[in-house]
């Protein structure tokens, strides 16, 4: 016990006190429609429910929002009877099974990167038993299947989104919900008015629900904030054992989105937004070269180049590695 003392004793003479991290949901108790959002701000709201909850702002706090509310304040909903799809949406939407005013939104808010078949990968015996098994409703899982044949990913916001991040269910009746124009804007304004409202400077986050490649599930990432630094700027900086290290630049609102995201849920929990109390994080920093998601996003075309070098030189090792006419070490 003497020795585990002495490691905890030195690392509470070198690091800061360590402090509880809360994150505390604000749960509505009835949905926002278009209409209601037409009549304040989302600052002016978001005020109104901590209110309500009985629960108090203070400097440095963390207000985590969901794209789909700030989108309603941003007047950003539309019905979909009123979408007048193009030739090409009537095209695309006839040989990917999708509805051409869907395909037609979609379109308006960016270049499509990829095309994923969903239903046939889904279909894979293994990988569909799989996700009847996390399934709450099979036969729900089934029809829901049905309606998303195919997926047209969009990069925005520095992210790849499926369907451009607009939602066609869980909307509104008659509305599908469009993400924010620049999200990080939607942030500041949300962030400028609680400080106006409040005289309290937070830090808020606009999150959105992306795809994890390659694993069951989804995960809530930023697409939008302001006044905390995105990112951790450590990447160079000695190790434990004084080595320099390559990594250190860790995604701090991804880090939160995720946080949030599993307190407010996707389905009917009714808990669009969390405020997150406790956390020390760095305030944003001016960037003359970058603006918002600019600034942890890839560069133009680097994504494409990125996948071709990597391409051939995983071809280049497994040219090598038939070469060296050894079989691979057993698992231990």
């Amino acid at each position: 016990m003497e020795r585990v003392n002495k490691f905890l004793e030195a690392k509470s003479e070198e690091g800061e006190q360590i402090r509880e991290v809360r994150v505390i949901p604000l749960t509505l108790t009835n949905p926002v429609t278009p209409e209601f959002a037409s009549t304040m701000t989302a600052g002016q709201f978001f005020i109104e429910v901590l209110k309500e909850r009985g629960i108090s702002i203070e400097n440095k706090d963390v207000l985590v929002v969901t794209s789909k509310l700030v989108s309603l304040f941003d007047g950003r909903t539309i019905k979909l009877k009123d979408v007048i799809p193009s030739r090409k949406a009537r095209i695309l939407g006839k040989f990917f099974h999708k509805d051409p005013r869907e395909v037609e939104l979609i379109m308006r808010e960016g270049k499509v990167k990829f095309v994923i078949p969903f239903k046939k990968i889904a279909k894979h015996p293994i990988l569909w038993k799989k996700m009847l098994k996390f399934s709450a409703d099979p036969e729900g899982t089934r029809e829901a299947l049905d309606i998303s044949t195919y997926v047209f990913v969009v990069r925005n916001h520095a992210a790849y989104l499926d369907d451009a991040g607009i939602d066609f269910s869980n909307s509104p009746s008659e509305y599908v919900t469009l993400l924010p124009k620049d999200p990080c804007k939607s942030a500041q304004k949300i962030r400028e008015e609680i400080k106006q409202l409040t005289g309290k400077d937070i830090a808020v986050i606009i999150t959105d629900t992306v795809s994890e490649l390659g694993r069951m599930g989804s995960q809530d990432i930023a697409i939008g904030y302001s006044g905390i630094d995105p990112i951790t700027r450590k990447s160079g900086k000695r190790d434990l054992f004084g080595e320099p290290h390559l990594g250190g630049n860790d995604m701090v609102i991804d880090s939160l989105a995720g946080m949030a995201g599993l307190v407010m849920g996707q389905m009917d929990e009714s808990t669009p937004a969390t405020l997150i109390k406790g956390l020390r994080y760095d305030s944003e920093k001016p960037d003359k070269d970058y603006k918002g998601m600019e600034l942890v996003d890839y560069p133009p075309g680097l994504t494409v180049r990125s996948t071709f070098l990597t391409f051939l030189t995983t071809l280049w090792f497994y040219i090598v590695n038939f070469f060296t006419f050894q079989r691979w070490p057993r698992k231990r």
